[in-house]
């Protein structure tokens, strides 16, 4: 076997070492070595507004949450094997969580083909308190585990419209749970279309279609006088269906990204905001160091075998002539 070894020049030992480790790439070898991986739970505001036809894709208008969807499966194949990823639902005021954590390699059929399936007609209530739904993801998503992070993709569209001095507070401990607030739609206002059962736009809301005022609590404080004079024409501020003296908003009907509401959401929790306009804007986004652990995962050692092989082969295809005039010019310099 030596003698043998020794008959072969330098082109034909590169050739056959290339073969070898080739060979070792067919079995698919794999080891548990500690990497860099990321764990995230991905939460898709299904409401109506996310049906607004304001994205793009090669061209072609598809709605916030079509785009969306997009965003992730994408984000799913640049994440590395041993990350993990929990997919979650939002509407009305509540954050649902359909899958647990899994592992991106062995399941990502089962978590992509999950995510092309989420539909807004899965939504269970038609309103849309943002600041809630945040709030109880971020809560959710300490629960799963300490290392989870939380992409909380919205539009930021309220509905019905919030009272500014009842909107909840965040009671958790701002930059416990980290993650992104990504915000998605269009910056220019646009009409909501109402689709039938087959995703078919059959019209758009109208102003009289949808509640616009604030639908909780007083909208100012009263004074006595105010209040008196309310009694007298027998009604009380406190009982009125949309609070006392409300400010009525006439484009209710109309939605588009809300980033100031989101931007001081991301501030108040200290959530990074993501303005989601390209279809790989996530993958870097999921893929930070500062939403990083290290963890032993299950590692493919192909591509260490097969590396080394590509270069073997680019050896072998290396004329020898010019590798024996390298060679001697190598051994000139180290006797100088």
């Amino acid at each position: 076997m030596i003698s043998w070894w020794r008959k072969l020049d330098t082109r034909g030992k590169a050739l056959l070492l290339a073969i070898i480790l080739l060979m070792i790439c067919l079995f698919q070898p794999h080891m548990k070595l500690p990497k860099r991986v990321y764990d995230w739970l991905i939460v898709i505001d299904i409401t109506q507004s996310m049906n607004v036809r304001d994205m793009n894709i090669n061209e072609r208008s598809i709605s916030r949450l079509a785009f969306s969807k997009a965003s992730i499966r994408e984000s799913l194949r640049a994440l590395p094997c041993g990350s993990r990823v929990a997919l979650g639902l939002f509407t009305e005021r509540n954050t649902t969580t359909i899958t647990h954590p899994l592992e991106v390699c062995t399941h990502f059929s089962a978590i992509d083909e999950t995510v092309s399936r989420v539909d807004w007609r899965m939504a269970w209530a038609a309103d849309s308190f943002i600041s809630h739904g945040l709030f109880d993801g971020i809560a959710k998503t300490a629960k799963i585990d300490d290392q989870m992070n939380i992409a909380f993709i919205t539009d930021g569209h309220q509905a019905p419209p919030g009272n500014p001095d009842y909107m909840p507070k965040f009671e958790g401990k701002a930059g416990q749970v980290k993650g992104l607030i990504v915000g998605v739609g269009g910056l220019k206002p646009s009409l909501i279309p109402k689709l039938d059962d087959k995703d078919n736009i059959t019209g758009y809301w109208e102003l009289d279609d949808v509640q616009r005022y604030a639908t909780f609590g007083m909208a100012r404080v009263q004074s006595a006088l105010e209040m008196e004079q309310q009694q007298a024409d027998g009604m009380h501020g406190r009982n009125a269906p949309h609070g006392s003296a409300p400010t009525e908003i006439n484009h209710a009907n109309l939605s588009g990204q809300d980033q100031a509401s989101l931007k001081k959401l991301a501030n108040e929790t200290r959530l990074n905001y993501l303005n989601l306009q390209e279809v790989n804007q996530l993958n870097d986004a999921f893929s930070s160091r500062k939403t990083s652990v290290w963890r032993m995962a299950d590692t493919d050692l192909r591509p260490w075998f097969a590396i080394p092989a590509m270069c073997l082969i680019i050896l072998f295809f290396i004329p020898a002539t010019f590798l024996n005039q390298l060679f001697q010019r190598v051994i000139k310099r180290k006797r100088k």
